[in-house]
């Protein structure tokens, strides 16, 4: 491997991940994945958040998930951000809405005007309203979400969660 291609890389990795230090009140963090299914298949393009518990003021802890369900999850403070989620303990809360069909693109929504898409999105809002959840409601707030778990330090975390199991 050439000098070149060496000093290319460590620039690219320097510059994707950053070599700021963390500051003042940055947690431990350990690895976490969430993967996320709905009856054996991959949810796709939802949010997945973790509070701590108590929760930490500025602190946020966020990803979504990929094609294959699965959110590599990063912790973010005081304008730093590290892969994975802090030691103690946490609840997780998963956001997805229904998508609704035919709806309009953004750049379509953009051309409207801003009364006429007003008016688009109170309908569209009201259409999605009607279709069937795809995250069980108590699995979107961190006061009912039974999702918890005590991140140790030097502990990796693979968390599966299987939508199915929580609608009643």
């Amino acid at each position: 491997m050439s000098k070149l291609f060496t000093l290319s890389l460590l620039l690219a990795f320097v510059t994707a991940f950053g070599c700021s230090q963390a500051p003042d009140g940055f947690p431990t963090v350990v690895p976490c994945t969430v993967t996320v299914t709905d009856n054996g298949q991959p949810v796709s393009g939802a949010s997945v958040l973790i509070d701590t518990v108590p929760t930490t003021p500025s602190l946020s802890v966020a990803a979504e998930t990929d094609n294959q369900g699965k959110a590599a999850m990063f912790t973010f403070f005081g304008g730093h951000s590290a892969p994975g989620v802090p030691v103690g303990n946490l609840v997780l809360t998963i956001f997805k809405e229904p998508e609704v069909p035919d709806m309009k693109s953004t750049a379509e929504i953009d051309e409207m005007g801003y009364e006429k898409a007003q008016a688009y999105m109170v309908e569209i809002e009201a259409k999605r309203a009607k279709l069937p959840r795809i995250v069980p409601v108590e699995l979107t707030n961190p006061k009912t979400s039974p999702l918890t778990i005590d991140a140790a330090a030097g502990k990796r975390i693979d968390w599966q969660v299987k939508l199915e199991d929580y609608r009643k």
